[in-house]
């Protein structure tokens, strides 16, 4: 009997430290993405550095006043929608193309254009993600925020 509760100990404290060793091991991960980012979101805040000068978060502002938000939608199977509302009859113009999704890059594909966007933290209810571009040799990176709709 004292064998037997030996041996439970031992493999207690094996699992134990297994355990710990795959705690450890996440959270010296840079970009955990451990939420979905499937799911309707809404444009919410953003931020940008434009030729290194970077501006503060500030609310997303394309968001026409008495219309329900801007938005982008990632469906399974890879289907991607964007909704933008504009003018005063909170007109819909929508687009769509896929999207994938490789570690913490999501890739937004439409009209001919692919855009990367990095996650940056995802939760149930808020994705963050930023992306770059270069135009004309101005690098701007982009940081948005969406709140889930």
């Amino acid at each position: 009997m004292k064998k037997v509760s030996v041996l439970f100990v031992l493999v207690l404290a094996f699992a134990m430290t297994f355990v710990s060793s795959c705690s450890n091991d996440d959270d010296n991960d840079p970009n955990p993405v451990t939420a979905t980012v499937e799911g309707k979101w809404n444009f919410s805040k953003i931020s940008a550095v434009i030729d290194g000068v970077p501006s503060p978060e500030e609310d997303y502002d394309d968001n026409e006043p008495g219309c329900p938000k801007d938005f982008i939608e990632l469906k399974s199977g890879g289907v991607y929608n964007d909704g933008d509302y504009y003018n005063s009859e909170c007109m819909l113009e929508t687009s769509s193309g896929t999207w994938s999704k490789s570690g913490a890059i999501i890739t937004i594909t439409g009209d001919g254009i692919s855009i990367p966007l990095e996650v940056v933290s995802v939760s149930s209810t808020v994705l963050k993600v930023k992306y770059s571009e270069t135009f004309e040799g101005i690098t701007s990176v982009f940081n948005v925020t969406f709140t889930k709709a």
